[in-house]
């Protein structure tokens, strides 16, 4: 008999280049929403980043998600 996997939903998400900030991966990956606003959003699903001693600063090892997410 075989096995049925479920496997969950994945996050869209992205890994900065280099020189990449919030800003700029904000403006590529939520273009049509406002600058501050798209910020905000993405580090708010980024908090590990966020909040990350020395600023928050966005490297290219980053992992970023790029929605919200997902409801169970």
């Amino acid at each position: 008999m075989a096995k049925t996997v479920n496997i969950p939903p994945v996050r869209n998400f992205i890994q900065p280049v280099p020189g990449d900030d919030w800003a700029s991966i904000a403006a590529r990956e939520l273009p049509g929403t406002p600058a501050e606003e798209a910020v905000g959003m993405l580090q708010s699903w980024n908090l590990y980043v966020a909040f990350r001693p020395g600023g928050g600063a966005v490297t290219p090892s980053d992992v970023i998600f790029v929605e919200p997410p997902r409801a169970a």
